[in-house]
């Protein structure tokens, strides 16, 4: 269950900074070297940086959610007393 757990934390850590890191690469792979009359650039960078957000958004929810239901599912402490 350990090894499970850090697999899926690295799957999520890449997975976020892949979200992160990932606009500026895009933009700079869609930067024209020279200069032409028509440019997708703009349209590029809008376009990653509201798909950043809605992950950034997305991953919040379901922190939250997986909190949630940890708390709610939680095994609770049984309290065994000897007696006398």
């Amino acid at each position: 269950m350990k090894t499970f757990l850090i697999v899926l934390f690295g799957f999520f850590l890449g997975a976020t900074l892949t979200a992160l890191f990932s606009p500026s690469v895009v933009s700079w792979y869609f930067d024209p070297p020279t200069a032409i009359g028509v440019s997708c650039k703009e349209a590029v960078v809008w376009g990653i940086n509201a798909y950043q957000k809605m992950v950034m958004i997305g991953g919040a929810f379901g922190l939250i959610a997986g909190i949630a239901l940890a708390i709610i599912f939680r095994k609770k402490k049984v309290v065994v007393t000897q007696a006398p």
